[in-house]
């Protein structure tokens, strides 16, 4: 972070070398140390001393940001070192303001994580993310499009860490359309697809999303898919046979049925719906109508067929770990998806030479495979005049959770998003 700070700065002085500017202005050790902590002459046991250590940082940064606003005024507004200099001055400012808290006796490390937090500032497109409670990652997702008859990988893409996994499910969609020129009739994915909002995105494209709804709880108590919500005439009935239409609508949508205190203290089963003294209350969700017809596909024996075509995706995700796409290999949102776009041809095409016929004349692909695999030596062996676009992770790991696929007539569609944990 260090060098990022000081190269916003360097220009100040046409002709000076980085190096030379920030010794001079007291910068030296973020460009020539090769690890700032390392030698900080510190007792890291000691808080005080760990809090004085980062005041010298945060008072360095601070200062490195106003000689910035003072190199600005001698550069074009707009000009390509301006616009470079506002970029890593806007990074570096960035850092400060998540991470850091101002107090009267100096500043802090802030408590707790910032939303939408910048956990690299080498790859800024990287971001915190979860695949459950317990597990964690930092880096980006990854999504793809499967055909399941043919298990050919036919659209991808790249998340960011922290985005919910269907952000670009329709777009997948499309995409697979724009890439094989066949309709997708049904799209079906696992949980993460079944939000409210996503399946409101497909209806309003006229399109089909089959996804599985998440199981609802409620502390040992009736949960809300044992009470009958008839919301075309407004009632909500209980497990105890009790209706009501007193309901309470929602700004955003949906709303709350509400039964009152005396029905539900009357009843039998009061302690195995509702605690304290008031009646008990079911909530409506701004996509109710949307999520039934999810959850009376999901109870039907057609969706049997669904759940079986989904292990295509699983052999997909299996095959491109196997050809190393555990391994990140680039900084970047774009060269990430080179990476996953590479990797799924290599999947397609040795796949397509598996199944080729052993009696049809299997020339032309072998001659493409061959070649694509050719393009990819060259590259692996020249990776030295690639450094600039291409700058290899030191480590990283794909984290492969749970996939979702479309199901087209001719090319159903599958998007899975996984994500990328780079270890530095």
């Amino acid at each position: 972070m260090g060098s990022s700070w000081s190269c916003g700065c360097w220009p100040s002085r046409p002709g000076e070398e980085l190096t030379g500017y920030a010794e001079r202005e007291g910068y030296g050790r973020y460009v020539t140390a090769t690890s700032v902590k390392g030698r900080a002459e510190i007792d890291w046991s000691i808080a005080h001393e760990r809090r004085r250590f980062l005041q010298e940082i945060v008072a360095d940064a601070d200062r490195l940001l106003d000689h910035v606003r003072a190199a600005r005024g001698h550069l074009d507004e707009g000009s390509p070192e301006d616009r470079a200099l506002t970029e890593a001055a806007g990074l570096l400012a960035r850092v400060l303001v998540q991470d850091i808290e101002r107090h009267e006796d100096g500043p802090a490390l802030k408590d707790g994580v910032a939303r939408d937090r910048l956990s690299s500032v080498h790859d800024p497109a990287m971001r915190h993310g979860r695949k459950s409670a317990s597990k964690r990652f930092d880096g980006h997702k990854a999504q793809l499009a499967v055909d399941t008859d043919s298990q050919l990988i036919t659209a991808v893409a790249v998340l960011a860490g922290n985005a919910p996994d269907s952000e670009q499910a329709l777009a997948m969609v499309e995409a697979t359309e724009a890439n094989t020129g066949c309709a997708v009739e049904v799209t079906m994915g696992d949980c993460a697809y079944g939000d409210g909002g996503t399946r409101q995105q497909f209806h309003d494209a006229d399109r089909t999303l089959v996804a599985k709804v998440p199981t609802t709880t409620n502390q040992g108590r009736f949960p809300k898919t044992d009470f009958t919500l008839d919301l075309e005439r407004g009632t909500c009935t209980c497990p105890a046979g009790h209706t009501t239409e007193d309901f309470r609508p929602a700004k955003p949508g949906g709303g709350t049925f509400r039964f009152a205190a005396v029905v539900c203290g009357a009843g039998p089963l009061r302690a195995q719906c509702v605690r304290g003294g008031g009646g008990r209350s079911v909530s409506v969700h701004p996509q109710e109508v949307l999520i039934q017809e999810a959850r009376a596909c999901q109870a039907s024996p057609a969706f049997r067929e669904y759940r079986i075509r989904r292990q295509t995706v699983e052999h997909r995700i299996a095959r491109l770990t196997q050809l190393g796409l555990r391994q990140a290999r680039y900084f970047g949102t774009a060269k990430t998806l080179f990476q996953v776009a590479m990797t799924a041809a290599v999947a397609n095409l040795t796949l397509l030479m598996h199944r080729a016929d052993p009696e049809a004349s299997s020339t032309p692909l072998a001659a493409l495979l061959w070649g694509l695999c050719g393009a990819l030596g060259v590259l692996r062996n020249h990776r030295g005049a690639f450094r600039a676009p291409f700058r290899p992770f030191r480590g990283g790991a794909w984290d492969l959770p749970a996939p979702w696929f479309a199901l087209p007539p001719c090319f159903p569609s599958a998007s899975i998003p996984w994500p990328f944990r780079p270890n530095f």
